[in-house]
């Protein structure tokens, strides 16, 4: 039986071994914490899956078979952490995000629903928006509740045999041979080897992902008021607000109203940071972009702080560098998640020699 170790338990590695362990691979995930991670990126109430990616419309195509991926996986868990309330990008000014989105609906053929301002005003009535501004909507789209997806695979994956090794941490690794090293020296080897280590990959792959611009991320749950409680809870997730100013996620079964200013985010070693968070500075800082459009905005109160730490390169394109025996997952964003079944189900695939490395770097890229 051919054999697979996957350091990281986030979405990418926990989802590769599931398509491993249905093709009958002996599987071995190994994470630094306990699985799932408490502080993994993948780890979250919820997370986003929408097409709206404005002009990059190899990733707005790729969400349809993305969906398919994810059908696969509630079949296999007996439960489909979803909801579908549709999502909206806001344009306001000529060119932004929702413009480009657009235009890539149209290029790809994807089915959509132009809102103008009375329009978006009705669907998300606690928002006020200036003259001119319009939406586009679009569906399948909302959120996926991470921490049970992630939790449901590890006890899906433990429940078939798949071992799981937590609060081990790996000190190096060498994908070409298909090795890794504990820090205690002992050594783990796999016919195929497949590092998805996230924000940690600078410091385990130093030699090759040292310089990687690991990026600090702090989302915000908040209550609303209480006029607009069952209107937030009811309307599309919001991608984005023009260009500068961020996304919401509905509080759906129990998840919270979740908001997030892009801009907020800050490179930063998560060594250093840790995962401390000034709850009353960051919450002024994340909500005050929306000013403008949330009606009331004063009256909505933080709850909490969710802290994440990604690898966002420039280019805004996963990256999967593949050689001997291994594979290193990175540059994912924060926009992962939502194609990590996918993504594992083509490792799986690459590996076993269904497809090219090279095809499927290209393809991670949105290309």
């Amino acid at each position: 039986m051919s054999r697979v170790v996957i350091v990281g338990g986030g979405i990418v590695g926990l989802s590769t071994a599931r398509a491993f362990v249905k093709r009958g691979f002996d599987v071995h995930v190994i994470d630094q914490g306990p699985i799932p991670h408490p502080r993994g990126a993948s780890v979250d109430r919820h997370r986003m899956i929408r097409p709206h990616y404005g002009a990059a419309t190899g990733y707005a195509r790729m969400v349809a078979p993305a969906f398919e991926a994810w059908d696969r996986v509630w079949d296999d868990l007996g439960e489909a952490h979803f909801e579908d309330t549709g999502a909206i990008a806001i344009s306001l000014e000529e060119g932004d995000y929702a413009a480009k989105t657009l235009a890539s609906f149209r290029e790809a053929g994807l089915n959509h629903e132009v809102l103008d301002r009375d329009g978006v005003e009705a669907a998300l009535p606690h928002l006020t928006l200036p003259e001119g501004a319009w939406g586009v909507v679009a569906a399948p789209a909302g959120p996926l509740f991470a921490d049970r997806i992630v939790a449901g695979l590890a006890d899906w994956l433990r429940a078939r045999g798949a071992r799981l090794e937590e609060n081990t941490r790996i000190a190096r690794v060498d994908p070409e041979r298909g090795l890794a090293w504990r820090e205690d020296g002992s050594e783990i080897s796999g016919d195929h080897l497949l590092v998805a280590a996230g924000a940690w990959l600078p410091g385990l792959m130093p030699e090759h992902h040292g310089e990687a611009p690991a990026y600090r991320q702090a989302l915000l749950y908040v209550e609303p008021p209480a006029e607009y409680v069952q209107s937030w809870r009811e309307a599309p997730a919001i991608v984005t607000l023009g260009d500068a100013t961020g996304y919401t996620l509905p509080d759906r079964r129990g998840a919270g109203l979740k908001i997030g200013y892009s801009a907020h985010r800050r490179r930063a070693r998560l060594d250093v940071e840790g995962f401390e968070s000034d709850i009353e500075t960051e919450s002024k800082i994340i909500l005050a972009p929306f000013a403008p459009y949330f009606r009331e905005i004063e009256a909505y109160r933080p709850i909490r702080i969710q802290l994440g730490y990604y690898i966002l390169a420039p280019e805004r394109r996963f990256r999967l560098v593949a050689g001997g025996r291994g594979l290193v997952v990175t540059d994912c964003d924060g926009q992962m998640f939502k194609f990590g079944p996918l993504l594992g189900e083509r490792i799986a695939d690459m590996f076993e020699g269904r497809e090219s490395p090279q095809a499927l770097a290209h393809w991670a890229a949105g290309h």
